[in-house]
């Protein structure tokens, strides 16, 4: 009984550091759609200082608000473009290849989105191991602050056709 009890937290550790690993391959994909499109990194303690450059910034894990708990909420991502988002947009990411406890963080997510953002946002979720139903209830929730719901493929099309 032990034995199988080590089993399978070793499975469930090698899963969870390949969610972060595939995780990390997204973000990756979303910094290099960034980078190309002109925006420069600046460091997260330097974000807000750094808006008066009047040039594409962005950063990665901003406490842009307090969260529905009261806590700081930190974004994925968070851009300023001095002529497409004078406001910031804030892009969050989520990935999925199996199934898992991703899309339950989703209803957590859009209520901090919708209750608490002071910006608008979009959401990359991709993978395809997301309970069934999960992304079309995050699509079902675009309105005034989430203002798009996109896979990779779809992300790759908008930043195309100029909205990044």
């Amino acid at each position: 009984m032990e034995q199988n009890n080590k089993k399978s937290l070793q499975k469930t550790e090698q899963g969870g550091k390949r969610a972060v690993k595939t995780g990390r391959r997204l973000e990756a994909f979303i910094k290099q759609s960034l980078e190309e499109n002109g925006y420069q990194y600046v460091h997260k303690k330097e974000f807000f200082t750094d808006l008066y450059l009047k040039q594409p910034i962005y950063s990665s894990q901003v406490t842009i608000c307090k969260s529905i708990y009261g806590s700081d909420y930190n974004c994925d991502f968070i851009l300023y473009h001095p002529e497409k988002w004078l406001d910031c947009l804030v892009i969050e990411s989520k990935w999925q290849q199996s199934s898992g406890s991703v899309d339950e963080k989703f209803p957590y997510i859009i209520a901090n989105i919708e209750q608490q953002f002071p910006y608008k946002a979009i959401m990359l979720v991709d993978g395809g191991g997301f309970k069934r139903g999960a992304v079309d209830w995050i699509r079902n929730k675009v309105g005034q602050k989430l203002i798009g719901v996109f896979n990779m493929a779809e992300f790759h099309k908008w930043v195309n056709n100029g909205h990044l």
